[in-house]
């Protein structure tokens, strides 16, 4: 009889240890459920900032926050493999003990022998079932935080890609401004008097003397100095100090002598009346604010497009573009803009003649 329990009891054992596997063992290679999955990701990362003006701290905020949860992933990263290995040392550790379990089952059925051994390894069985658990339930908790946190990591990740666009958008259209406000300053028409003093042979005439005296190039001179100095006092604000390059524009000069002498010792002293128009070239203002040339290209006007949706689609005249916020310098005339997202189309048909700023809300 005690034979026949035993045996009953040796069977109940072994069903018992195959089936007893963790919850884990199916997590390990399945997604963990995340709460809150469905949620989407604000505009620019909670900072404030999605529609007014971005700053440089606006994106260093946004940078820093991003690099924390990325620190903090990386502990979970941790975390997650030192419990991945415990919990794989338990397993082990309980297929060992199961092992050890039948063996020692084989030898009390087949030679009656005491079971004070069977039911020490029974209880350490039971110890490191309880183990196992507790392991378990652990890596559960922290593959579902890592789920979690990847999560809200992409999304702040997508957060601050889409401000840093905007931010270096805003910063294009900022300085498309000033070249602008520049440009339009630059071509001036000069009017000064100077004079010239210069020894000449006393045997040449007066008029000999002015003729063959290098006036062109002091004229030239004396435009620069006069232009940097209304350019200075003009442009103070938005430039600064100005230090001009004659490369940078073209003259066009008429001048005379309004009062002229020649001492007996050969001495020229003369007034000079100059009048000189100065056309700047497509590059100067560029060159003054040490901006990108391509701000000073002919015929350029810059279209900015925005929208409330992350991950749209622009297309300009039916050529595809990227996604939104989108900064374009374009040559004036007609343009079809669309905006597409999630199979939602919004279309506008705008003339082009001046800097132009649009947004498309779905």
């Amino acid at each position: 009889m005690t034979m026949v329990l035993l045996g009953l009891f040796g069977c109940m054992l072994l069903f018992g240890l195959a089936g007893g596997s963790s919850a884990a063992d199916s997590a390990a290679g399945q997604a963990v459920p995340v709460p809150g999955s469905q949620q989407t990701a604000s505009a620019d990362g909670g900072h404030g900032v999605a529609g007014g003006q971005i700053t440089e701290k606006d994106v260093a905020a946004l940078v820093a926050e991003v690099e924390g949860m990325e620190r903090d992933k990386q502990e979970l990263d941790n975390r997650l493999s030192v419990e991945t290995s415990r919990y794989e040392s338990a397993r082990l550790q309980m297929e060992e003990s199961k092992k050890n379990i039948r063996a020692e089952l084989d030898e009390v059925l087949q030679n009656s022998s005491s079971r004070s051994r069977l039911d020490a390894m029974f209880g350490r069985y039971d110890e490191l079932l309880r183990e196992e658990g507790q392991l378990s339930d652990a890596l559960l908790v922290t593959q579902q935080e890592l789920a979690e946190r990847q999560l809200k990591l992409a999304q702040k990740r997508r957060d601050l890609e889409r401000l840093q666009t905007r931010y270096a958008s805003q910063q294009r259209e900022e300085a498309l401004r000033r070249v602008q406000k520049v440009a339009q300053q630059l071509e001036r028409n000069l009017h000064f008097r100077e004079t010239i003093s210069f020894k000449c042979p006393a045997s040449k005439s007066l008029g000999s003397c002015l003729s063959e005296y290098p006036l062109e190039a002091r004229i030239q001179t004396w435009i620069e100095e006069h232009y940097q100095q209304v350019l200075s006092k003009e442009l103070e604000d938005v430039v600064g100090p100005v230090s001009l390059s004659s490369d940078w524009y073209t003259t066009r000069v008429t001048r005379d002598f309004t009062e002229a002498s020649m001492s007996l010792q050969g001495t020229v002293t003369a007034d000079v009346d100059v009048r000189a128009h100065v056309r700047p070239r497509k590059m100067m203002a560029c060159a003054l604010l040490a901006a990108s040339a391509e701000l000073c290209e002919a015929q350029s006007i810059s279209l900015i497009v925005r929208s409330n949706k992350y991950g749209d689609q622009v297309l300009v005249n039916k050529k595809p573009y990227g996604s939104t916020p989108l900064s374009l310098m374009l040559d004036p005339g007609v343009y079809n803009i669309e905006v597409r997202y999630q199979g939602l189309t919004q279309k506008r048909t705008l003339t082009l003649d001046e800097n132009r700023h649009i947004n498309f809300v779905f």
